[in-house]
């Protein structure tokens, strides 16, 4: 078992920040993605017919896999650890927000299940990678105690 919380691997979920709309449409994420050769997307329909994109590209030792709605805005980030999902955030998808975000809101799986679904955890956009993982790592030391004890960690992939 790790007591580091920065190798423990979860899901994340991220949406936008009160009164910091993302609008990133479908195709501004295409067309980000298209610049990476190892990526990978499929288009399809959320829950409530809403456009929904897969998509899928090597991290590191992770092979990042998520999805992500314009309407409402979310990015979901499959299971991995809080230097693979830092990673994604700071070289993908947060260069592709609009300047006026500052801030996004998140969980992870491991916050909802103990009792924080309800918590706005907020990760700044534009203080780079160092405070991106800070505040990931950071999250999981908080939503721990509920549970009593580190979580078990998870292997790599997704």
């Amino acid at each position: 078992m790790t007591t580091d919380p920065a190798g423990y691997a979860t899901p994340w979920y991220f949406a936008p920040a009160a009164d910091q709309p993302w609008g990133v449409t479908v195709e501004e994420i295409v067309a980000s993605l298209e610049h990476r050769p190892d990526a990978h997307w499929m288009r399809g329909e959320g829950f409530r017919g809403e456009p929904l994109l897969d998509l899928w590209f090597p991290i590191g030792p992770w092979l990042f896999q998520g999805s992500y709605t314009p309407h409402p805005s979310s990015l979901s980030i499959g299971i991995c650890d809080v230097h693979a999902a830092a990673e994604v955030l700071t070289t993908w998808f947060l260069p592709l927000l609009p300047p006026h975000v500052t801030s996004i809101a998140f969980n992870t799986e491991d916050g909802v299940e103990n009792g924080h679904a309800d918590v706005d955890f907020t990760l700044p956009c534009r203080d780079g990678r160092d405070a991106v993982v800070d505040t990931l790592t950071g999250h999981l030391r908080h939503v721990w105690p509920a549970r009593g004890t580190p979580p078990t960690p998870r292997t790599h992939g997704g």
